[in-house]
């Protein structure tokens, strides 16, 4: 692993930290899940070939979280399909629910339209001053 590669590994470890709080408010507001019961893994190896910056389980579901400081909306978005595609055929829990999690900067694309083509489920937040906005959901 290059110098470059480990710094963008260690400034996305602390994206994730200072934004875990907000995603795992929306996924107790949304599914009603007790926060103090939800599980937090960083950056889990699944099947050799996927590694999300977070994953949030409860009750055999799992939401896993891409943070984006960067848009690029077809990328992120087949990105997080890869994903679940990877733990639904691996892992086989009852539910998964992708979010991508935009820091800061939306995208400027019609990201609507892009997540609109692929299958749910899908949540797309904005995050920025420790909160979120939903700018997708299909659940």
């Amino acid at each position: 692993m290059t110098v470059v590669e480990v710094h963008e590994r260690i400034r996305k470890r602390l994206v994730a930290n200072v934004y875990v709080d907000s995603v795992i408010d929306y996924v107790s507001q949304k599914f009603g899940v007790p926060k103090e019961k939800i599980s937090i893994v960083f950056e889990p190896v699944i099947a050799r070939t996927v590694r999300p910056d977070l994953v949030l389980i409860y009750d055999n579901t799992w939401f896993v979280v891409e943070f984006k400081t960067r848009p690029n909306p077809t990328r992120d978005l087949m990105l997080v399909t890869r994903y679940r595609q990877v733990i639904n055929e691996y892992v086989k829990p009852r539910k998964t629910i992708p979010i991508l999690a935009y820091v800061y900067n939306a995208p400027t694309q019609d990201v609507l339209s892009i997540a609109n083509e692929l299958k749910p489920p899908l949540v797309i937040l904005l995050l920025a001053h420790g909160t979120y906005r939903v700018l997708y959901e299909n659940v």
